[in-house]
C-alpha cells in the first residue's frame, strides 16, 4: 500500500510538470506576415479595412487601405504605409499599435487588444484609436511569397 501511495505522488508531480511545460507564447512568436482585416463600429465613421503587415521583433511595418460608407454608399479611403509596435504575451494574447497619416499632419494611432489561436497562425480582438473610434479586428499569417489579393 505504501508503493502505491509513492506511485501516485510521482505520477501526479509527473503529470503536473507536463501541464506546466505546455507551450505558450513569446515574443518571437509573433514575428511573420499577417493579413489582417478590420471594421469600424462607430456609426460615426463606418468603414473596413485590410491590411498586409509584417512583424519583426516588435516592429511593424505594411500597407492598409480603407473604404468608408457614408449613406449606404461604399468609397475608397485611405491606402498607404502603416508602422507601429507589436507585443506577445506568454497567454498568446497580443497589443499593437498601427500608425498611419491620411492627410498632411494627420495622424491615426489604432490600438488593437488581440487573442491568438493556439497554434499561433491566427487572432480575433478589438481596436480603438485616437478619435475615439473602435471596431474588431481578425486576421491570419500568410506568406508574402504566395499569391494574394494586395491591399487596394
Amino acid at each position: 500500500m505504501k508503493n502505491v501511495k509513492y506511485l501516485l505522488l510521482a505520477a501526479t508531480l509527473g503529470l503536473s510538470s507536463q501541464v506546466q511545460a505546455a507551450p505558450g507564447c513569446s515574443a518571437a512568436n509573433l514575428n511573420g506576415s499577417y493579413v489582417l482585416y478590420q471594421n469600424s463600429v462607430a456609426l460615426a465613421n463606418l468603414h473596413t479595412g485590410r491590411c498586409e503587415i509584417t512583424v519583426l521583433n516588435g516592429v511593424v511595418g505594411g500597407s492598409c487601405a480603407f473604404t468608408t460608407t457614408q449613406s449606404g454608399v461604399i468609397t475608397p479611403g485611405f491606402a498607404g504605409p502603416v508602422s507601429g509596435t507589436a507585443t506577445m504575451n506568454t497567454d498568446c494574447s497580443a497589443v499593437a499599435q498601427l500608425d498611419f497619416s491620411p492627410a498632411p499632419n494627420v495622424t491615426v494611432q489604432s490600438f488593437f487588444d488581440l487573442q491568438f489561436t493556439p497554434d499561433k497562425q491566427s487572432f480575433i480582438g478589438q481596436w480603438t484609436n485616437n478619435f475615439g473610434l473602435l471596431g474588431t479586428s481578425a486576421g491570419t499569417r500568410f506568406s508574402p511569397f504566395l499569391p494574394s489579393t494586395p491591399a487596394k
